[in-house]
C-alpha cells in the first residue's frame, strides 16, 4: 500500500449516512476545497443487533455550544487502514 502525505494546510472530511430502507451504510469522503469530494475507502456496512447493544462511533467530533453547525480545527490527523 502506497502512503501519501498531504502537503496542504487544510482538508475537509465528511461522512454520509444512509439509513433508508435499513441500508445502514456510511460513506467517507475528503476534500481540499469543501466543494469537490473524493471517496475514502469502501462504504461501512453498519449492523445493529439486539443480542449486544452497541453503536458506531465516529472519531472526529465537533460539539457546538452556542448554535448548530460550525467547524473545528485539528492539529494532527492520521488515516490508516
Amino acid at each position: 500500500m502506497e502512503k501519501h502525505r498531504y502537503a496542504g494546510s487544510q482538508i475537509h472530511v465528511k461522512i454520509d449516512f444512509d439509513f433508508r430502507n435499513s441500508i445502514d451504510l456510511a460513506y467517507f469522503y475528503y476534500s481540499t476545497d469543501g466543494v469537490e469530494w473524493t471517496p475514502i475507502g469502501r462504504p461501512l456496512q453498519m449492523r445493529y443487533t439486539l443480542d449486544h447493544l452497541i453503536g458506531y462511533r465516529i472519531g472526529l467530533f465537533n460539539y457546538a455550544t452556542k448554535q448548530s453547525g460550525g467547524y473545528v480545527d485539528f492539529d494532527y490527523f492520521r488515516y490508516s487502514k
